[in-house]
């Protein structure tokens, strides 16, 4: 009997993946990808958020810092995998593939970006965002626009702030 449970046991820890991808933790249920979907790979981003100071479009004699672009890399461990030089769009640099993303919910993060989950839209059939449904952006660090610096004498004037974050994919799950 104890053979049977030993056999059986080996047989189920082969069967399941060397390592299954936990969802983050510390992320509001509205935040949450759903439930048909499971995560399919994570990667770090580091990079800066892009923004403007202009003149509001409700009063042209306030000025505010406004998004721009993000200029961002995406990693893997410390090999590049994909770049964010498009608000919302990332690019492959492995395999040209590139995936869209449509911002469903957003939950705050303390003097941070914030976390974001987005309907994911891959951009065509191979590569490794091509079955890419979900993303979500967790654990970000910096960039926001900046407090202060944003008046008449600098119209037009580009501030660059560093920001760190966790990218989540998420795949159909069978997919």
């Amino acid at each position: 009997m104890g053979t049977r449970l030993a056999l059986a046991t080996l047989a189920a820890t082969l069967a399941m993946p060397a390592f299954a991808l936990l969802e983050p933790g510390g992320v509001s249920p509205a935040l949450r990808a759903p439930a048909n979907e499971i995560p399919s790979f994570m990667l770090s981003g580091s990079g800066v958020m892009v923004y403007q100071c202009k003149a509001t479009p409700a009063n042209p004699n306030v000025y505010a810092w406004f998004f721009v672009t993000p200029d961002a890399t995406l990693y893997d461990g410390s090999h590049e995998i994909a770049r964010m030089s498009t608000p919302n769009l990332l690019e492959s640099l492995d395999d040209g593939s590139s995936i869209s993303g449509v911002v469903r919910t957003a939950q705050a993060s303390s003097g941070a970006l914030p976390w974001t989950l987005s309907q994911a839209q891959p951009i065509g059939e191979t590569g490794i965002f091509a079955n890419v449904t979900s993303m979500q952006r967790v654990n970000t660090r910096g960039g926001l626009p900046p407090a202060t610096g944003c008046n008449a004498d600098n119209d037009g004037a580009e501030s660059r702030v560093a920001f760190n974050a966790d990218y989540y994919f998420y795949r159909r799950r069978g997919a």
